[in-house]
């Protein structure tokens, strides 16, 4: 390795892992963009681009799916009616989407970048989104067999969940997240208030 690779990097980084353990999320995503546009030959600075990008498309998949959860609840869509997103909840996903995009602009084999666009396409739109995710899925195993992850996530999205009915809902509070008790609404403990299947579920 390089000396000077090494001295750079520590310079540059060093304020994007003070704020973040300041979890200013934003100064921190701010500040290694900066240093990706100035060093962008420099293997740590791309690392820890790629990291602070893939926590901000966990956060943002995360909004996503709440976002959906709260529009069930707020449409009152029934549990076995086909329904589509506001475009509200698209653009979250659309934002999400974006997210990992940049962490696969770093590293285009980046394991749980390419894990995680599997998963946000198959939670997204599960008919159309299942091969898409296994196609992904499948290439990260040929190129890692030893990744048990992979496999297990594999066998989750190829094989419909009749618990569910593939909805990916929490069959229980059927999708809401909360269940209604003698007039008093409580998170579902089911589903501990996420409103996902916990069989098939991803993401």
């Amino acid at each position: 390795s390089c000396p000077f690779l090494i001295a750079v990097a520590d310079d540059v980084l060093a304020p994007v892992k003070e704020a973040l353990e300041r979890r200013q999320t934003e100064e921190a995503r701010e500040l290694v963009d900066r240093a990706r546009r100035e060093h962008p030959d420099d293997p740590e600075v791309r690392e820890m681009y790629a990291a602070v990008h893939l926590a901000l498309a966990v956060r943002l998949s995360s909004r996503a799916r709440d976002l959906r959860r709260q529009e069930i609840v707020a449409r009152e869509i029934p549990y076995d009616v086909e329904f589509e997103d506001s475009p509200e909840v698209a653009k979250a996903f659309d934002e999400a989407a974006a997210a990992i995009e940049e962490v696969l602009a770093a590293d285009p084999r980046h394991e749980k970048g390419l894990m995680m666009k599997a998963s946000l396409a198959f939670r997204r739109d599960r008919v159309n989104g299942r091969p898409e995710a296994l196609a992904i899925l499948e290439a990260i195993a040929a190129a890692n067999p030893a990744n048990r992850q992979v496999a297990y996530t594999i066998k989750k999205i190829a094989t419909p969940c009749a618990r569910c009915s593939d909805s990916g809902f929490c069959p229980r509070c059927r999708g809401r997240g909360s269940r209604r008790r003698l007039g008093m609404e409580s998170k579902c403990e089911e589903c501990h208030g996420q409103g996902i299947c916990l069989v098939c579920g991803v993401l």
